[in-house]
This record gives structure tokens, C-alpha cells and sequence, in this order.
């Protein structure tokens, strides 16, 4: 039986527990403060919130080939036969870059296999869920490649936050539009389209927001029999327990998972407080 290792970005943020338990490799991605730079493991929201707070601009960057090229070579000289990497959205970041050069370093570059997700955080988490289930579960190679690509054609993901500062101080939005917003209390509806975060609506209730995000949902699983959720929040529980109730009711029998972990890269960009939700047909 070949063995299969799984090598995530610091960005996907699933529990200790679950990287331990099923032996994940993490390449860190960078939060870069001025002149220094902090490897994102090495860091909380707490401290980054703490630095916001005091009028310091955070830059992120991605990791370099060389950590890649690192593991890669670890894992396969432990007899790993397949490493799979399960990374940010190549368009959002070139954490995949990097991955691919380490991957083409390598004497059978074959050896590596990339997921171009086009996701980003807890939507990424989703896809790599499946990837760790499809190897506990024993598929082979073909198999995981064949239905992980399948599923990442159907993913999408939608997200709001609760103070739209945050998106300006984050580059995705204008300071005056995030002013005009805050005052007129609009809630943004973030949809990541072709890898990308596109700031595609706004409204003025989360019960709204929570309708908006119902008919997309509606409109992408026409015609899909199976569907599987995942909903993250950041100091936004009672927001995401509503949303997860209104999928529930809509689609009693989907799988829901639900995490409240967003780690430093998007906290920069979310700020304090949002949810949002990842999902895919089959």
C-alpha cells in the first residue's frame, strides 16, 4: 500500500489535533511588520490587533521555495511514495508558486502533487478535510487527484465582515467607501471568484446577508444531490449560528462543519469580526 503525505500553508487553519493526528506538514506563510518579518505560526490575532491598534501597517508574503523544497525532501526520504499539497488560492497569494518551484527542484517532480484551490482559509480547510479523509480511507492516487479536483470545480465561498475599516486597511476597500458604510451600518458580501476576494454586494441586516447567501447557495447546487458546508466565524457566533440554522433548514440533510479559527494573514485583511461560508456539490 503506498503511503501518501499531506503538506498544507499556515493560512489553512485547521486544529492541532488534526495536523498531529494525521501527521500534516505546515509551510508558514509571513506577516511582515515594517522591517521584520514574523513567520505566521509564530504569532495570534491578539498580537496583531494589539499593533493595528497602535497605527502599525502589516504586510503578508508568501513562504520561500526552499521551506517547501525542505519538507518535500524529508517526506519522501521517510518513504512517502505521494505528497499531496493542499494551498491558498494561487491567485490570492504565491504561497503556490513557491510550492511548484520547490516541486520542480526535485530530481522526480511527479512525486508532488499541487491542488490549485482557488480557495482561501476555511475554504481551503474544507478541501483538505477531503484530502485527509480520501488517504485515511485508503484511495489511491487517481482516485484522490479525479474527485478532489471535482469537488474544487464546484467550491464556492462567501464571507461578510463586521467593520468595514478592516477591509480598507486590508487594500479592499476605499477608506471613504468604508466610512460611508460604517455610518449607514452596510454589512459587505465577500465572494471568492476565481481565486480571487471580490466584494460583490452589501445590505443592511444579517438576516439579509443571510438570504443573499441562501440563493447562491441555491443557485450553485441545482441539479447536486450532496453538499457539504463549512462555516467559520471570528468573534461572530451568534451571526454564524444563524446562518448555519438558516443552511439547516434549507438543507437538512448536507454535512456542516463549523470552526472559529482565523489566523494572523486574514485576520490583517477580516479584521475582529466576520463569518462566512465555504461549501461544494457533488
Amino acid at each position: 500500500m503506498k503511503k501518501y503525505a499531506i503538506v498544507i500553508d499556515s493560512t489553512v487553519y485547521l486544529t492541532k489535533e488534526q495536523i498531529k493526528d494525521n501527521n500534516l506538514s505546515v509551510v508558514s506563510l509571513n506577516v511582515v511588520e515594517n522591517t521584520v518579518s514574523h513567520r505566521e505560526i509564530d504569532v495570534d490575532n491578539d498580537f496583531i490587533f494589539a499593533k493595528q491598534d497602535k497605527g502599525v501597517k502589516f504586510t503578508t508574503s508568501q513562504p520561500a521555495p526552499g521551506e517547501f523544497l525542505e519538507i518535500y525532501e524529508k517526506k519522501l526520504a521517510e518513504g512517502y511514495d505521494k505528497i499531496f499539497c493542499v494551498l491558498l488560492s494561487k491567485q490570492i497569494s504565491g504561497t503556490f508558486q513557491s510550492a511548484d518551484i520547490a516541486r520542480n527542484m526535485l530530481d522526480d517532480p511527479e512525486k508532488v502533487y499541487i491542488f490549485d484551490t482557488n480557495l482561501a482559509a476555511y475554504g481551503v480547510e474544507m478541501i483538505a478535510e477531503e484530502v485527509i479523509n480520501m488517504v485515511n480511507d485508503n484511495a489511491n492516487e487517481k482516485e484522490i487527484i479525479e474527485r478532489i479536483n471535482k469537488i474544487i470545480k464546484t467550491s464556492k465561498q462567501m464571507f461578510t465582515v463586521e467593520h468595514l475599516f478592516s477591509l480598507a486597511r486590508g487594500g479592499r476597500l476605499s477608506t471613504a467607501s468604508a466610512a460611508i458604510g460604517t455610518v449607514l451600518r452596510v454589512k459587505p458580501i465577500i465572494k471568492v471568484i476565481k481565486g480571487k476576494l471580490q466584494l460583490i454586494h452589501k445590505e443592511r441586516t444579517y438576516a439579509k446577508v443571510h438570504n443573499y447567501i441562501l440563493k447562491n447557495i441555491k443557485e450553485d447546487s441545482i441539479n447536486f444531490k450532496k453538499i457539504i458546508f463549512r462555516i467559520t466565524n471570528t468573534h461572530s457566533i451568534e451571526n454564524a449560528t444563524k446562518l448555519r440554522e438558516v443552511i439547516e433548514s434549507n438543507f437538512p440533510n448536507s454535512k456542516i462543519t463549523f470552526t472559529s479559527k482565523l489566523g494572523p494573514v486574514f485576520s490583517i485583511h477580516v479584521g475582529y469580526k466576520g463569518y462566512g461560508v465555504s461549501w461544494f456539490a457533488e
